[in-house]
């Protein structure tokens, strides 16, 4: 008895990771930051790239790209809505935010549609987002936000740039906000306080800061912290992740003013 199988689909490997070149620095041992503790990656961001969606955003930071719409494009960040949401009747409109990972997002391959929705990653983004909207102004109405990730060197950067793309797209798309917002990560192991860490400094970090922020308000959405520092140490954290959020507001908005254009 032949087993069946569809010859249409190639199948994949069930790791994947990027080649590594042999250098002078990679002999001697694992390259070391290349920029200053306080410096942010670049970061690459636009708006409208899914015409089908009300609006859309896609960011690049180093290790992580995200696609973000608003409304039921899973391509990228993209934003759909509002729409009328079904009874029973509420005062305010509802958010509903859904994250997931491309199969090839991550160095062990995910299973599709099994393993693409990680529910703390949905509810996280979810009270990052909340306070920049102004449901309030959208009553009986629901807002779909749909993140899919398509590369991510660590939970931190995912939070962090899927807060930046999401309100992006929500932004593009015509829903009014109370401020801009955008997301920041800081970690440190000893005394050392690393803005926008890689993946390999946030897992052997001691503690992680992720904050969402909107700096043209002074004012932040949410703080998820993992690990352990003490109070003193906790607080320089967070004034560099609003150092850092700064500096990706001025990029974030420039991006939707050239989007608007």
């Amino acid at each position: 008895m032949t087993t069946q199988f569809d010859r249409r689909r190639i199948p994949a490997p069930e790791e994947s990771r990027p080649p590594v070149y042999a250098t002078a620095e990679s002999e001697a041992g694992p390259s070391k930051r290349d920029r200053p503790a306080d410096a942010l990656r670049p970061i690459f961001l636009k708006t409208g790239l899914v015409t089908q969606a009300n609006g859309s955003a896609y960011i690049e930071a180093a290790g992580v790209k995200i696609a973000c719409s608003w409304n039921n494009v899973s391509d990228s960040a993209i934003s759909f809505g509002p729409r009328p949401r079904p009874p029973p009747y509420t005062p305010h409109g509802t958010l509903n935010l859904e994250v997931k990972f491309a199969p090839f997002a991550s160095r062990a391959r995910r299973a599709p549609l099994r393993d693409t929705e990680p529910v703390n990653h949905t509810a996280l983004l979810t009270q990052l987002l909340l306070p920049a909207l102004r449901l309030h102004l959208l009553p009986k109405l629901s807002v779909d936000v749909h993140i899919l990730v398509l590369e991510a060197d660590s939970d931190a950067a995912v939070l962090s740039a899927g807060l930046t793309a999401a309100c992006a797209a929500v932004t593009d798309a015509g829903i009014p906000i109370n401020g801009l917002a955008v997301g920041s990560v800081v970690s440190t192991d000893g005394q050392t306080l690393l803005l926008d860490p890689t993946g390999d400094e946030t897992s052997t970090a001691q503690c992680t800061v992720t904050l969402g922020a909107m700096p043209a308000l002074g004012k932040v959405t949410s703080l998820h912290l993992v690990g352990e520092v003490d109070l003193d140490q906790a607080c320089e954290m967070i004034e560099l992740t609003l150092t850092g959020a700064k500096a990706t507001h001025n990029v974030a908005a420039q991006s939707i003013l050239d989007g608007a254009s």
